[in-house]
């Protein structure tokens, strides 16, 4: 900026203020990091920082929203991932306990186990939950807010794979019955489904994470562009500005000098 100390002697409050003001501006600049620290400084600028701020904020609440739903996703592609595996060996079971050559306390044991693991099975169901949410145990959406404006939304889906699992006769099953392996493999092409839609909508939360998350880097940055101090700039116009005030004072104190010099000669 260049230095242009004329003019005081016509109007040097006026001047002095000037450069004073911009003295406090830069200073409060630098200390604060912010280019806007009041409407004053920049109204447009302010307005469209604030518009950026809204903007991240809502991204930013989108982002923990859509992770919050990934992190139920997660509970019920767990819970149908024990099942799952109870599932497989249930089957094995009742094709053992299918062999012919064993005797009934043979299949017994064989449907004490499957008993076991199909109580477990509801177990697992009921309790995949998030914050108090059925997940497997219960039809339903879920709505997640994923953008900051009201359209901005993606339902999640529940399942009620216990009522499915009851329906097809599975809770009570008679792994030694010739067509318990028919109702093991609905069951399991029921919760291959269930699996399948999990995944998709944690891909879809994934990915509106990511742009979200590319969003908010960017208006952040088209943000600080506007907002924040370029302390190069900053710096230097103080330098130049303290400079002014200095060439300003002395040139007001030569003035005030040459006006005693004056008065001393008309007084002689």
């Amino acid at each position: 900026m260049p230095i242009n100390p004329t003019g005081f002697s016509t109007s040097p409050s006026y001047q002095f203020n000037q450069i004073q003001n911009r003295i406090n501006e830069t200073e409060e600049q630098l200390a604060s990091g912010k280019r806007i620290n009041t409407a004053a400084v920049d109204p447009a600028g302010l307005q469209v920082l604030i518009d950026f701020q809204t903007q991240i904020r809502g991204n930013s609440a989108a982002i923990r929203n859509s992770l919050d739903g990934v992190s139920a996703l997660q509970i019920a592609d767990g819970g149908v991932n024990q099942v799952n595996d109870s599932l497989q060996r249930i089957r094995e079971l009742s094709v053992q306990a299918q062999n012919g050559i064993l005797n009934d306390s043979d299949r017994a044991a064989l449907q004490s186990e499957a008993d076991a693991l199909l109580s477990g099975i509801q177990d697992t169901l009921g309790q995949s939950t998030f914050n108090g949410q059925s997940l497997l145990a219960e039809d339903g959406q879920l709505r997640l807010q994923t953008g900051p404006g009201t359209e901005d939304s993606q339902n999640v889906t529940t399942f009620n794979v216990s009522d499915e699992f009851d329906g097809n006769g599975l809770f009570s099953l008679d792994i030694s019955d010739a067509g318990a392996l028919d109702i093991i493999d609905q069951s399991q092409s029921f919760l291959a489904t269930v699996s399948g839609e999990i995944g998709a909508n944690q891909n879809r939360l994934d990915s509106t994470i990511n742009r979200l998350t590319e969003t908010n880097i960017n208006e952040a940055s088209a943000a600080s562009v506007i907002g924040d101090t370029d302390f190069a700039q900053t710096a230097s116009e103080r330098a130049s500005a303290l400079i002014q005030q200095d060439v300003g004072i002395a040139l007001q104190a030569q003035a005030n000098a040459n006006r005693g010099l004056v008065l001393n000669l008309l007084g002689s």
